[in-house]
């Protein structure tokens, strides 16, 4: 017998409002015993937040939960089914949208909540097909990886930048910080590899890229991706893309990127004003080489 949404969902939906603090938004979550809460603004629903949004985009990164707003951290992009939804097409969107909870409405507005768990007491069998959602492996991984790399100090293998070329100070693109940028990548692709985390300062502040965001072309996290891929393209070369990956990141409400870059297989050298340079990373420092030291380094290095 097909068994729809409606007969799994739990119909007592608990609001917040987006102002309000994650510090209340627990405390209410504690008090009903639930794990997510609707948010709404001016009597519009605006997202969704969960235990994993508090635990992961504050907790785990050392935020204040009385001083981040639900609007901060909450999924704004609220996905919703309907009623008559067949649970196995309810799984079916919570694992291609890598999500444990559906917000249940209709024209009326929420009617309820459904969640993988509910689904899992009314239907055991489907407990196969939403396993890899359950574990969730990739979000728990990145969000593992980003709260990891926080906790470390700059090194051989790390370093951080508050932004890509939005001067924080005189709140204007300043290309020098681009250039600083592929210096540190250049250093890494001619060392053992390495992380850069933009969006974050030197005192472990997350200041996010936002910022970065609004002087680029299409401004959000692809053009972001486009500019710094262009960027690294005009100064180290096309060749060089493959050994670099880019991840994004949410933290306390902001994006920030993880550049992660891969030792080359052959010397790399950084193209500034018609000159070529040559950095290798050196404790937690991207050190420019003269040409006698350059030499040493490549025949040791590459042979």
């Amino acid at each position: 017998m097909i068994q729809t949404v409606q007969e799994a969902m739990t119909e007592n939906v608990v609001y917040i409002t987006s102002d309000q603090t994650v510090e209340a938004a627990a405390r209410i979550m504690a008090r009903f015993s639930i794990s997510s809460l609707i948010v709404h603004e001016d009597d519009e629903i605006v997202g969704i937040l969960t235990e994993k949004d508090i635990m992961h985009r504050v907790v785990a990164v050392g935020g204040v939960p009385k001083e981040v707003h639900v609007s901060d951290i909450m999924t704004s992009d609220l996905i919703t089914c309907n009623p008559e939804t067949t649970l196995e097409d309810a799984c079916k969107t919570m694992q291609s949208n890598r999500i444990k909870k559906l917000a249940v409405s209709d024209s009326d507005g929420i009617k309820g909540i459904i969640s993988l768990t509910d689904i899992a007491q009314l239907q055991p069998e489907l407990m196969e097909k939403i396993r890899d959602i359950t574990l969730n492996a990739v979000d728990e991984a990145k969000a593992e990886d980003i709260i990891n790399l926080m906790k470390r100090d700059e090194g051989q293998h790390l370093e951080f930048k508050s932004s890509l070329r939005i001067d924080k100070h005189r709140k204007e693109v300043n290309p020098a910080l681009e250039l600083t940028i592929m210096k540190t990548i250049c250093a890494f692709l001619n060392s053992e590899g390495g992380t850069l985390l933009i969006g974050l300062s030197d005192e472990k502040e997350v200041v996010g890229i936002e910022e970065d965001y609004k002087s680029i072309k299409n401004m959000n996290r692809d053009g972001f991706q486009n500019h710094l891929m262009s960027l690294i393209s005009n100064y180290l070369g096309n060749f060089y893309l493959k050994y670099i990956h880019i991840v994004f990141h949410n933290v306390l409400g902001k994006d920030m990127c993880q550049v992660n870059v891969q030792p080359s297989s052959k010397p790399v050298f950084l193209t500034n004003k018609g000159k070529q340079e040559f950095y290798v990373r050196t404790g937690n420092a991207s050190r420019p080489f003269k040409i006698s030291e350059a030499a040493d380094y490549l025949k040791e290095r590459w042979g």
